[in-house]
């Protein structure tokens, strides 16, 4: 499917010479592709030549344009299509005088089902932005991207520093032939997920924090079979997961495996060939799910099932996000004493405490080859990066959404704190404020929702480095996610694309039991080598060896 969305983007993005920006038609006859980063300069420095007069972005205020535009966007976060009637989009409107028009239909909440349309139907968006980084620089070097380089140079002072002192953000930002096809969003916290356990469990069942994987299944076993919600029925699901459907792998963690690629001595591995670890793993949370520790709809309950098991006083140990903490608040009157706190992670079965998931940069936005005005799109994106977009795209509005308290500190308003039908991110994401654009997210606007038990579960994380393994590259839903030359991106998505789905099944066959890790593992293995495992490894450290130099 993606080589034939290739083909077809092939013979339509040369219109871009030709195609209208923001309102305008597209009227013009194809032309030949243009691939080569060069050739990408060349249209970056044609369009900036026939812009009339670029404006320089004002700095007594966020307004880009003199007079206003319009462009058209591309961009689905969570579900939820861009959608110009957003209270904070308006707002940057009136800032910046810059609106944007999105080019998705508000019931299509299918991100890769919209972006496969888009780029087969050949008329790309002004501003195109999606999930997975490494499409976006696809198509960049396939022509629909312009390369950013030159213009943040010269309109975009704001991202440029950022560039200049933050090299994370300038290793994501930059694909391997040099040029920044789109502006990432820049995550600051290192942390990102902790391990959460029922305390009023622990308590009532007089049982310590667990601190290595034995003491946490003695843990499990206690809330399966002691009655911790004290309703007289056996009813306690100890481990649980919300991502179980896309990430069904997480609690291999514990053991430092998984079913995806991981470097280890500074080699990168797929790490279900490490034999001891990945066996061990399995086999250990094949026995918690027979015995009733892990949730038996893990791979199917979905995103809910956080909000549905812990409002029923049912889910013991998880490993998520901040906001985990919220519901020691949110269910207070319903389930009295509940309280969730973050511990640290289980020591391994080599001793080691490490936590795998921390934050990096994600894919933010770059702007199209059918766009004619790109100078005035970049000085919109440098806005985000000002103080004034930052705080709009971070708190919202003042007086509105926030308001700043005698020392100067930005304080969420009852709107955002006590809204009856949403979290606090969840109000300010219908808003359209945390979108997934080029932006630096400000820790302090977790901090100002977090409720105590996210705040300490930070705070606890944080004064942890020592946790988090160093030189790790980018990830994206728990899968690598490096730069690969065009020739080896096309060869190792063919190869992943045979071995994945092998994993995967094979994984869930042995957690539920209906196949033996250790009777099917020699001819598991041989199965992946059939299907060139060894090549996409070899890929891989190629990948990882630019990824330490960069």
């Amino acid at each position: 499917m993606k080589k034939q969305l290739s083909l077809l983007l092939a013979l339509v993005l040369v219109i871009s010479l030709f195609a209208g920006c923001g309102e305008k038609k597209d009227t013009g006859k194809p032309e030949e592709k243009k691939t080569e980063s060069t050739d990408n300069s060349k249209k970056e420095n044609a369009s900036k030549e026939s812009t009339d007069k670029p404006e320089e972005t004002k700095s007594d205020s966020g307004m880009v344009s003199d007079t206003p535009k319009k462009f058209s966007i591309f961009l689905n976060f969570n579900n939820m299509p861009f959608n110009a009637d957003w209270m904070i989009w308006k707002e940057i409107a009136k800032e910046t005088n810059i609106s944007l028009e999105g080019v998705i239909s508000q019931s299509n909440a299918n991100e890769e089902e919209a972006y496969s349309m888009m780029l087969a139907s050949g008329k790309l968006a002004d501003i195109i932005g999606y999930k997975n980084p490494a499409e976006l620089e696809k198509l960049g070097r396939d022509g629909g991207l312009i390369a950013l380089n030159d213009l943040i140079k010269e309109h975009a002072p704001d991202i440029q520093k950022v560039l200049d002192n933050d090299p994370k953000f300038r290793s994501f930002a930059t694909s391997l032939d040099g040029n920044i096809y789109f502006i990432p969003k820049n995550l600051k916290l290192k942390s990102a997920e902790f391990w959460w356990i029922r305390q009023d469990w622990l308590d009532k069942l007089g049982l310590k924090v667990p601190t290595t994987i034995d003491e946490l299944y003695e843990v499990l076993t206690a809330f399966r079979n002691n009655d911790p919600n004290g309703n007289g029925q056996k009813d306690e699901i100890p481990l649980f997961d919300r991502a179980g459907t896309k990430m069904p792998d997480e609690y291999l963690y514990l053991f430092n495996t998984s079913t995806e690629f991981y470097p280890h001595d500074g080699k990168m591995t797929f790490e279900p060939l490490n034999k001891e670890d990945f066996v061990l793993g399995v086999k250990t949370l094949a026995k918690w799910y027979k015995e009733g520790l892990i949730d038996p709809e893990l791979f199917t309950r979905g995103p809910k099932s956080r909000d549905i098991l812990y409002a029923a006083d049912q889910a013991g140990f998880t490993h998520d996000w901040p906001s985990t903490g919220d519901y020691n608040v949110k269910l207070a009157d319903t389930v009295p004493g509940f309280n969730n706190v973050a511990i640290a992670p289980m020591k391994n079965q080599h001793g080691e405490i490490i936590e795998r998931t921390t934050r990096y940069p994600v894919a933010g936005w770059g702007i199209s080859a059918q766009c004619q005005d790109p100078v005035t799109l970049i000085k919109f994106f440098n806005f985000f990066f000002t103080e004034k977009g930052n705080d709009m795209m971070n708190f919202g509005v003042e007086g509105v959404t926030y308001t700043k308290d005698a020392d100067g500190k930005k304080v969420f308003t009852d709107e955002v704190m006590k809204n009856p039908d949403f979290t606090p991110l969840n109000y300010l994401r219908s808003l359209g404020i945390q979108y997934r654009i080029g932006m630096e997210q400000n820790p302090e606007y977790e901090k100002a929702f977090s409720t105590d038990a996210a705040k300490a579960a930070a705070q606890y994380y944080e004064e942890h480095p020592e946790w988090f393994p160093e030189k790790l590259p980018p990830y994206f839903d728990g899968a690598l996610n490096l730069k690969y030359t065009p020739e080896e991106e096309t060869e190792y998505q063919n190869i992943m694309s045979n071995v994945k789905p092998y994993v995967n099944q094979m994984f869930q066959e042995w957690m539920l039991g209906t196949k033996d890790i250790e009777k099917t593992y020699d001819e598991f293995v041989q199965e992946l080598k059939n299907r060139k495992i060894d090549r996409a490894i070899e890929i891989n450290q190629n990948a990882y060896e630019i990824f330490l130099k960069r």
